[in-house]
């Protein structure tokens, strides 16, 4: 059984959780009996969340399609999260999924378009939600940044850069809204996500590795572990940050990443 985190009945708002960490996130609240609002870009991804979390966990589940680029639709989303559930007390701000390309062959508009997409979204969401989360007794925001890995280093510039910026954020947005609102991120490594997975099978049949075994270890390579992080172990790191237990946790960045980036 998992430590009970004090966290039933209370509201978490979890963007990017149709797959992967965030949706790991959204799990984690939902075992602990808290109601989750799920965001993601398409509504066959929420459908297949909704449905899996309803049946896994014991808390309300609802979730809604947003492009997180949007500052209205990240609006759109706070707004419906209160009249589902009339408040917010934990903000987790997922992951987008991972685009690789080297970075001489990233355009300015792409730079622009992770902008949005990989920094200006937690802008967007802390900012909707600051108001209800200083209304709330449990109010905390968990920024999840896009993994850092160091053997995808030269393949993964945007996600690397915005990542370290969200870091950034964290502490500033921590000193500003303590005591009333925890502010804190979470630095994934490798984990074992659908995403990762689709990454280096594109890279097997590429010819850069004999199999998606020999790709993953290249993958590990700078890992004291031979396996990858399993994604809900991350979300429970995330619900304790969130939780009571944490009171005092405040402004820091918790690397999950096997001690990859040693």
């Amino acid at each position: 059984m998992d430590l009970d985190l004090g966290l039933e009945g209370n509201v978490a708002l979890v963007t990017g959780s149709a797959t992967g960490l965030g949706h790991a996130c959204a799990e984690a609240f939902s075992r602990q009996g808290a109601h989750v609002a799920l965001a993601a870009p398409n509504l066959d991804g929420l459908a297949y969340a909704s449905d899996r979390l309803d049946a896994l966990g014991e808390g309300d589940i609802f979730g809604l399609e947003v492009d997180v680029r949007s500052p209205d639709h990240m609006a759109a989303l706070v707004e419906e999260t209160i009249d589902q559930y009339g408040g917010i007390d934990h903000l987790v701000t997922g992951p987008r999924p991972l685009e690789p390309e080297r970075f001489l062959d990233v355009s300015d508009e792409d730079w622009f378009r992770g902008f949005d997409r990989l920094f200006m979204s937690v802008v967007w969401a802390i900012r909707e939600s600051a108001a209800h989360l200083e209304a709330s007794e449990h109010g905390t925001v968990v920024n999840v940044a896009n993994p850092a890995i160091p053997a995808l280093a030269d393949e993964l510039p945007m996600a690397t850069a915005y990542g370290r910026a969200v870091q950034g954020l964290t502490e500033t947005q921590a000193a500003a809204f303590a005591p009333d609102v925890r502010v804190n991120a979470v630095a994934p490594g490798p984990h074992e996500t659908e995403d990762l997975e689709e990454f280096l099978s594109r890279r097997v049949e590429a010819g850069e590795f004999a199999d998606l075994s020999s790709a993953w270890e290249a993958l590990l390579a700078d890992c004291p572990y031979e396996s990858p992080g399993r994604p809900l172990d991350l979300g429970k790191v995330v619900t304790f940050l969130s939780s009571r237990h944490a009171s005092f946790v405040n402004g820091a960045t918790v690397p999950v990443d096997g001690g990859s980036g040693l």
